[in-house]
């Protein structure tokens, strides 16, 4: 039988960042369908001792031992019959991670007069990654490689949950600080109801502007943007998120890339480890990815997302903030662009006159896919991770239908002293550090933690 404690309240987060012990666990494989528990079978239960009390928790392992040491983060509990779905702490072992290692770099560049930029950032990446080549016996599809997809307790939701609170950690301030906040995705668990909302909630911060925005892979630097203009009118912190839980039909060439994460930057005039030093946009008509008012999955146009759409998009982005900041390539010491796939970065950056040197420290579709909204910005993330003060760093993101975002930013000197509070490096998440963390799966698991089947 399957136990529903008060855990499974909706908006229960006390617990949230807490560290336990398992003081007892029960393996359950035979569950009811209460919050669709018999799709999460098998999974264990346990009580968990922490500093000040025994609780019920849901553990996000295969297995656990009595004794074992445990952390406390957002989980998707389940799916209530009338469709609600039900957020709450979910447990997981306690592991020591890889943090960031930085590049040293002589370079001093002026700052601009309005210190309006990136206070802080986290992300979050399931631990789930599906290895290519099993699609080989499905579809006779000769891939390599994997792409993350979500556990039994992950999907949009608690990307954008989790990544915002390891952002808040990072920037060393309070969810009720928080004056704006937007999540940018295009595969909200609610179709009619804000992921923005369930962050508000989790950050306890009510008094906040808050909506979701969806622009394709772009909506997660749209959203930095907003947060930005918001600020620079109104003072305080804002939030952009990118979160994603990326879509592709089965069979569609979209499966081999389709990932998922998500990342949120905090944007503050308070010690900003980056600050933003100017921003353009570049957006046409292009019909080169969609997908029409309740269907599942979306649809694209093959080879024709090359180039008319994505290439032309970044370059003119791109060019238009460097002219607009009278900059050129060589005044980068890194750049991000939209990954939806491993080909087109590289390509865009050397027709753009970027160098390798400049694209590969910030490539992460390598390791996990086109996470969508989130895709760029998980991108800097990476690059932030090693970046020292007073380096310059060019974001372009691409969304189709069509457009692309281009964010210039300069670190500051801040950026070394909240590194100390990072407690796992982006390489970690994304599995290019700390392989042994991964849960390497097959097709079916796939499959069945996707909701497909």
């Amino acid at each position: 039988m399957t136990i529903a404690p008060k855990i499974f309240r909706l908006n229960n987060f006390e617990n949230v960042g807490k560290k336990g012990e398992i003081y007892s666990k029960t393996k359950i494989s035979v569950a009811s369908t209460l919050f669709q528990y018999n799709r999460k079978v098998p999974y264990i239960t346990s009580l968990i001792k922490t500093e000040d009390k025994l609780v019920f928790g849901l553990v996000d392992e295969n297995d656990v031992e009595i004794g074992d040491k445990v952390t406390a983060r957002i989980g998707k509990l389940g799916i209530t019959k009338s469709g609600l779905h039900v957020y709450g702490v979910v447990w997981e072992l306690d592991k020591t991670f890889a943090k960031p290692e930085v590049k040293e770099s002589k370079i001093k560049r002026k700052l601009p007069e309005e210190k309006v930029g990136i206070s802080g950032y986290g992300v979050y990446i399931p631990k789930y990654r599906l290895d290519l080549s099993t699609l080989n016996k499905v579809w006779g599809k000769e891939v390599k490689g994997v792409k993350s997809f979500p556990g039994k307790y992950d999907d949009q939701a608690t990307y954008a949950c989790n990544s915002s609170l390891n952002a808040l950690k990072h920037a060393g301030i309070e969810g009720k600080e928080i004056k704006f906040i937007q999540v940018g995705s295009e595969s909200k668990v609610y179709a009619v109801k804000p992921t923005a909302s369930i962050v508000a909630g989790l950050l306890k911060t009510e008094n906040c502007f808050a909506a979701d925005i969806e622009f394709a892979c772009k909506a997660g630097t749209q959203a930095i943007i907003n947060a930005y203009n918001f600020v620079k009118s109104n003072g305080g912190y804002g939030l952009g998120i990118g979160a994603d839980s990326a879509q592709g039909a089965p069979g569609d060439e979209l499966e081999l890339t389709a990932g998922d994460g998500g990342a949120a930057f905090i944007i503050g005039s308070k010690e900003p480890i980056a600050v933003i030093e100017g921003t353009a946009s570049y957006t046409t008509d292009t019909s080169d990815f969609w997908r029409n008012e309740g269907e599942k999955f979306p649809k694209h146009a093959g080879r024709y997302s090359g180039d008319p759409a994505f290439y032309k998009h970044i370059m003119n982005a791109a060019k238009n903030l460097m002219e607009k900041l009278n900059l050129k390539p060589i005044d980068f010491d890194y750049v991000v662009f939209h990954q939806p796939n491993s080909k087109f970065p590289r390509v865009v950056g050397k027709k753009l006159g970027f160098t390798p040197e400049q694209i590969e420290p910030g490539i992460v579709f390598d390791f996990i896919g086109n996470t969508y909204s989130a895709n760029s910005l998980l991108g800097l993330a990476k690059i932030l991770d090693i970046a020292a003060p007073y380096q310059r760093i060019l974001l372009v993101s691409y969304g189709s239908g069509a457009g692309s975002d281009a964010i210039s930013f300069i670190t500051t000197p801040e950026i070394e002293n909240k590194r100390k509070r990072i407690e796992r490096s982006v390489k970690s998440w994304l599995g290019e550090e700390d392989k042994e963390n991964l849960i390497i799966s097959d097709y079916s698991v796939y499959l069945k933690n996707k909701g497909i089947i």
